[in-house]
């Protein structure tokens, strides 16, 4: 495999020689590329390849999927995918594939936060969401290999950003959380977190009336888009906003940090 040469598949798979993106433009070998990357280090078989390329394959889709194999071998190099009944497999390094660098920096932040480094675990985040550009080509993916690692692409992606916001929050660090999640939240209107993550951001830097307008406006969106009422979560952040308790808006940042530290800690013997 060539040394200069970097996979992103955190969004449409593209090829990176030398630091410059290369677009696959063959929907097909796009998709047999992404399938290989997502299962690195394990043997995808033909008839898993064919499932991922095509609904209703044709007569001669074995032939085909060798074709593609051998022109994939022409654009990445001979050696780079590994012939192992019943069907093939590819090896990359770490620095080669995004979605290992990603998962490094996800851990990085989750070992920040547990060891009580807000700022540290926040910026950790932020250089894991940074690889993050999308979904997959639109949703053209439908195999069910390709479709369950989209899927868990966007929802790893709301996770970092919500962890981002709390560390943030955590750290004092209201005005950048203020201006992060500004960005985030059009980005993902239902979702009831990052509206009180927003509430809490401005009411501790002091701006309670825009607190309360982010309330509003999620309460629009709720009822307008599923017609129903806030949560009682972000309920509970009005009316801390509403009885302009200070105390307890850190108090509710620091039982979500403690959550999320809980519920990534390694269990004893495991």
């Amino acid at each position: 495999m060539t040394p200069d040469l970097r996979f992103e598949i955190l969004g449409p798979t593209r090829l990176v020689f030398d630091g410059r993106p290369h677009a696959i433009r063959s929907r097909n070998l796009s998709v047999i590329l992404t399938t290989l990357l997502v299962r690195s280090g394990r043997v995808v078989s033909v008839e898993e390849l064919i499932g991922e390329v095509w609904h209703q394959p044709p007569r001669r889709a074995r032939d085909a999927i060798y074709v593609y194999i051998s022109k994939l071998r022409d654009r990445i190099g001979n050696g780079a995918v590994d012939s192992q009944f019943p069907g093939y497999t590819m090896l990359v390094r770490g620095q080669q594939l995004d979605v290992q660098l990603f998962g490094r920096y996800r851990a990085d932040g989750h070992l920040s936060l547990a060891n009580g480094d807000h700022e540290g675990a926040a910026r950790a985040w932020r250089k894991a969401l940074a690889l993050h550009r999308g979904s997959l080509a639109g949703g053209v993916y439908s195999g069910p290999i390709l479709s369950s690692f989209d899927s868990w692409l966007q929802q790893s992606r709301t996770e970092c950003v919500e962890l981002t916001a709390w560390a943030q929050l955590s750290a004092g660090l209201y005005h950048e959380a203020i201006g992060f999640l500004t960005q985030q939240v059009p980005r993902n209107p239902l979702n009831e977190i990052l509206h009180q993550q927003l509430m809490l951001a401005f009411f501790l830097s002091r701006h309670r009336a825009q607190a309360l307008r982010v309330f509003a406006s999620a309460c629009r969106t709720f009822s307008d888009r599923l017609g129903v009422e806030p949560g009682g979560d972000l309920m509970k952040v009005h009316d801390i906003v509403r009885s302009d308790d200070v105390g307890r808006a850190k108090r509710a940042i620091s039982s979500a940090v403690a959550s999320r530290v809980s519920s990534h800690r390694t269990p004893v013997g495991t």
